[in-house]
Formats: structure tokens, C-alpha cells, sequence
């Protein structure tokens, strides 16, 4: 009998073929210790989709919170740009305006966060030394939103690291319930070995393209 694949969701085989394998084994008395052993391998599946669901939420919400504190730290910037503006007489040429912004804001909001950071601690530099009591006086303002981002940025970095390695976890358990639902297969075979096919009976063919992932939605994929 073809075996369910490795390339299966997590959700597939534990809704499509794990719920059919236990429910069959539950219902003969004579494969108990199957049934108890299976819906073990049943359980440890779940909880690592539980875990990689949960840390896939928490990376999503640490992204939200990382590109809310990015929009904190462009309009930071942007409130010191149309203040240096202020102060310039709206003059892109002037000392004062080519000290902050060389190339324009554009280039420092619409960075890579990482070179963003870079531009703006460059800022901050500057205005350390801002004899302007107006200027000087954004300094903090800027400073919180940036160390706000870096957080933020810090805190997803970890939160995709947890998220990858949950996956992880639930690819290895696939493994490990794969090798249970096929270990099952053949300790049935053996023991109605008088009558082979009904080993088979035990399990829910393989569907076929699309209607087996169909068959068990859930997103994020695992």
C-alpha cells in the first residue's frame, strides 16, 4: 500500500490519514497498544504545529511592531527635515541643509532599515554639536525612535529565528509520525498476515494532487 509522503502538510497527515489510522485502530480490541502508541505520535505533532503556529503569530506581530516604529523614526526625520528647512530659508544649497541632508530625506526613510539606522545615528552625530537650541532640541525625540526601531528590529530578528526552528521541529515529528503510521503497517500485516489485505484496511489511501492538501486547510503551511 502507498504510504502518505513526507511532502504531506503536518495538518494533512494528522486530519487526513492520522484521524482515520486511530479512529480504525480504537475500534479493534485486538490493536489497543497500537491505537494508545499512534495517538501518542498523533499528539506530538499537534503540539510542534501548535508551537510553530504561535511562533509564526509572534513573528507576524513583531513585524507589525517593527514597521510601525520604522514609520515613528521617517516622521521623526521628517519633522527635523522641515525644521532644518525652517531654519534655511527652504534652501537645499545652504550649510545648514547639505550638513543633515546631503542627498535629501528621501535616502534616509526610504533605506534599508539597517543603512537607515546608519544615516540617522549620522544625524545624531551632527546635532550633537548643534549650536541651534531649536535643532538640538529634536535630538531626543530622534534618539528614542531610533533606539525604538533597533529594538524592534532586534526583537523580529529573534522571533524569525524561534519561527524557523519550530518549523523545524514540526518537519523532524513528520518524520517521527511517518515512520509510526508505516511501523504500523507492517505490525498489522504481520498480524492478520492470513489475510493481507486487511492490514490495508486500517488506512486511508493516498488522494490524489491538490484535493489531499485540500483536504486539510491551514495556513501557515507546516
Amino acid at each position: 500500500m502507498k504510504m502518505p509522503s513526507i511532502t504531506n502538510s503536518a495538518e494533512t497527515l494528522i486530519k487526513v490519514y492520522g484521524v482515520y489510522h486511530l479512529t480504525r485502530l480504537q475500534a479493534d480490541k485486538n490493536v489497543k497498544e497500537l491505537a494508545a502508541g499512534f495517538e501518542r505520535a498523533q499528539t506530538r505533532l499537534m503540539e510542534k504545529i501548535d508551537a510553530y503556529e504561535a511562533a509564526y503569530i509572534a513573528a507576524q506581530r513583531a513585524l507589525a511592531v517593527r514597521d510601525g516604529e520604522d514609520m515613528a523614526l521617517d516622521e521623526a526625520v521628517r519633522r527635523f527635515y522641515n525644521a532644518v528647512l525652517g531654519k534655511c530659508g527652504n534652501n537645499h544649497k545652504s550649510q545648514l541643509f547639505l550638513r543633515y541632508f546631503p542627498e535629501g530625506m528621501t535616502p534616509v526613510v526610504n533605506a534599508p532599515l539597517e543603512n537607515e539606522l546608519l544615516k540617522v545615528n549620522n544625524i545624531i552625530t551632527k546635532l550633537a554639536e548643534e549650536a541651534d537650541p531649536d535643532l538640538a532640541a529634536q535630538t531626543d525625540s530622534i534618539l528614542a525612535a531610533m533606539n525604538n526601531l533597533q529594538t524592534a528590529m532586534d526583537t523580529h530578528a529573534a522571533a524569525l529565528s524561534t519561527e524557523a526552528g519550530a518549523y523545524g521541529m514540526v518537519q523532524a515529528e513528520k518524520i517521527n509520525w511517518l515512520d509510526t503510521y508505516k511501523l504500523d503497517h507492517r505490525t498489522l500485516a504481520q498480524l492478520y498476515y492470513k489475510d493481507a489485505k486487511k492490514a490495508d484496511t486500517f488506512f486511508k489511501p493516498p488522494i490524489k494532487g491538490k484535493k489531499e492538501e485540500e483536504a486539510a486547510p491551514v495556513a501557515p503551511k507546516v
